[in-house]
């Protein structure tokens, strides 16, 4: 079979920019629960369903390929304390097609106060595709394989401004044990210098420090803190038509550091360069990604993106070159359910993969349902 050329490939992929369109930011993963003054001291029952299929068709060098085939339920009671405060808990569900048992069985439980422009969360904080990150930081995967985030989370929301600040304690750890704690610490931020007249233009600040240590572990190795950065500009303009309804273009520059006291990566620093451009349409659309990286490592981030191979411990590629395409159908196909499909190709501009062109492929489903049923107004009060 002959070769397609980059400049074809390139080619093929604006043309149907203009026929197809996409939503990259995977809005059937998000979760978030808000605070209606109205609603304050009513019990509720909420339920979230995620039925997912995430096929990667991947034989480079670098990331690992799978399936992942399965759901996740989480039902869960709440109560509204008071207009600004709800507390709610049950209990999360996920299983993986072709294991006999569940995946994961875990309790969930969160504490959210609202004040004016910010909010506050303390158990199961709003992770995932909620903190806006780029793939090179952040995997959307792991709304997948981590659903549960613990921690803590501060949120600001203004006009000129607002950011995500989060602790994700992913892993403690107790005297002898033989393994390391781990948690995330993240800001992700906007400065917004323009909204208006159906112009965005807003300037992202990114960070991400993700931690392996611990001082009563019984393995006795060095403890290793990572750090990713992103910032760039972030270029939009709605259409408020009823077919073509948006186009975005963000360029980011993107860094990695290695800041641990006895550092044994294979690099103490890199980084990298990713360019977005995105046509939304109704429901379809399409958006392209170009990354060109130089030694970066992310140990949260989309694997594809490093320069350390996930697949082959030890392998290493120290300049990735990538461009990666997101054809996506996303639709509410009825009141509370919503569909996601996505076929997603990349060509590799540096590696020379088995099939001849450097292009590879992945494809996706998703399916979300949410409920919420309030139940009955209980007086916050005891009584003695």
């Amino acid at each position: 079979m002959k070769k397609v050329p980059v400049q074809v490939f390139i080619l093929l992929l604006f043309s149907c920019a203009f026929q197809a369109n996409a939503q990259v930011d995977y809005p059937v993963f998000k979760n978030k629960t808000l605070i209606n003054p109205a609603d304050s001291q009513q019990l509720s029952f909420n339920l979230y369903n995620l039925n997912y299929l995430n096929n990667t068709e991947w034989f480079g060098n670098i990331p690992l390929s799978g399936t992942l085939f399965g759901y996740q339920i989480i039902p869960e009671l709440e109560y509204q304390v008071s207009p600004k405060l709800f507390i709610k808990g049950g209990i999360y569900l996920q299983k993986e097609f072709g294991r006999p048992n569940y995946t994961t069985i875990a309790p969930t439980f969160e504490v959210k106060y609202r004040a004016k422009h910010s909010s506050y969360i303390i158990g199961n904080i709003e992770g995932g595709i909620d903190h806006g990150y780029i793939e090179p930081i952040y995997d959307y995967k792991n709304n997948i394989n981590e659903r549960l985030e613990n921690g803590f989370q501060f949120l600001v929301d203004t006009k000129p401004y607002n950011h995500d600040f989060f602790i994700n304690w992913r892993r403690a750890i107790h005297p002898g044990d033989d393994f390391k704690e781990q948690f995330d610490i993240g800001y992700s931020a906007n400065l917004n210098v323009i909204n208006k007249n159906d112009w965005d233009i807003h300037i992202p600040i990114q960070m991400l420090y993700s931690h392996k240590g611990g001082q009563y572990d019984s393995l006795h190795t060095p403890l290793q803190s990572l750090v990713n950065f992103a910032t760039g500009a972030s270029v939009s303009y709605n259409f408020n038509r009823k077919l073509f309804q948006k186009i975005v273009f963000d360029n980011y520059y993107v860094n990695y550091k290695d800041i641990s006291g006895e550092k044994r990566q294979p690099f103490n620093e890199g980084n990298g360069f990713l360019s977005h451009l995105l046509f939304q349409f109704k429901n379809v659309g399409i958006d392209l990604r170009y990354w060109n990286g130089e030694g970066f490592i992310n140990p949260r981030g989309m694997a594809l993106f490093s320069s350390v191979s996930e697949k082959y411990p030890g392998l290493v590629e120290k300049h990735r070159e990538l461009l990666i395409a997101s054809f996506i159908f996303d639709k509410e196909i009825y009141k509370n359910v919503f569909f996601d499909f996505r076929i997603i190709p990349y060509k590799d501009f540096i590696e020379k993969i088995s099939s001849g062109t450097g292009l590879e492929y992945s494809y996706e489903m998703y399916l979300k349902y949410v409920l919420k049923v309030n139940l009955k107004k209980i007086k916050n009060s005891l009584e003695f």
